[in-house]
Parts: structure tokens; C-alpha cells; sequence
């Protein structure tokens, strides 16, 4: 693995709680309600009912532009090891890839090359020609294919 798509992985796990990676569940910032999303990294009462009266998300472009008014862009990257707005693998703008935690320019690339993705094992088969197992299960649970 080259040394630029290192450093942003690491960076990720760094962000990522004492969990295995598996077994993180990220909260859908649609349906969440205030309770769980108090307890996520820097949400507090006025924040979790900004999240609130913002829904419906369309997009995580969407989530983002409405916590970008309450957070700092380091508060975000935190918050969204935890919640995020799902992407659709074949529509979603490199902006919108470059909203997950740990993505590289080089990474959001390979997943639009690959595109149209016909099935969520074409994913893992394509991203794992360059990150490991455990990388890819990690990232396909910030994608959908909508």
C-alpha cells in the first residue's frame, strides 16, 4: 500500500471507537431520535435538534451543509465515525465520498472508476485491490446501492 492512502486510513482507525471495525453501526441521522443522538461525539440538546429539524437528508452533502452551521470541520469528521448519511455507490459526487472518514482523493477515484456498481460484492472485490478486508467492511457501511 503506498504511503498517501496510509496516512488517511490510519487517521480513520484512529477516529474509530475501541471496537472491531465489524461491528460499528452507524445512526442514520433520519430516523435517530434526540436520546441516541446525544450520545454521539459532540452532539449536544441544540445540535441533536438542528440534526432534527433538518430531516429529511437526501444526501450526506445534505447532513453536512446542515451541521457545517453548529460544528467545526474536525467535529464532523468525528461525528460521522458514528452517524452518516448513507451515499449511493453510483451517483454520489467525489464531494460526497470525500465526506467518509478517512477517504483519500486517491480512494473517492477508485470507487467512481468502478462505477456502475451492480452489487455490493463488486464493491468489496474492486476497493479490495487496494485497502484490506477489514478497510472494506469498514467503508461499505457508509455506501448503498440506491
Amino acid at each position: 500500500m503506498n504511503t498517501k492512502m496510509l496516512v488517511p486510513l490510519l487517521a480513520s482507525a484512529l477516529l474509530l471507537p475501541a471496537m472491531a471495525q465489524s461491528e460499528l453501526m452507524l445512526v442514520n441521522p433520519n430516523t435517530a431520535d434526540k436520546d441516541e443522538l446525544q450520545a454521539l461525539p459532540n452532539i449536544d440538546d441544540e445540535i441533536a435538534q438542528a440534526i432534527m429539524d433538518g430531516r429529511p437528508y437526501r444526501s450526506a452533502i445534505d447532513l453536512d451543509t446542515a451541521l457545517a452551521r453548529v460544528m467545526d470541520d474536525e467535529q464532523r469528521t468525528t461525528l460521522y465515525t458514528r452517524l452518516f448519511r448513507p451515499i449511493d455507490l453510483n451517483n454520489a459526487s467525489e464531494a460526497e465520498i470525500l465526506l467518509i472518514p478517512g477517504m483519500s482523493r486517491k480512494m473517492a477515484h477508485e470507487f467512481v472508476e468502478y462505477r456502475p456498481y451492480k452489487s455490493m460484492e463488486q464493491f468489496r472485490r474492486e476497493i479490495g485491490k487496494y485497502v484490506d478486508d477489514d478497510e472494506v467492511a469498514r467503508l461499505e457501511i457508509y455506501v448503498s446501492l440506491d
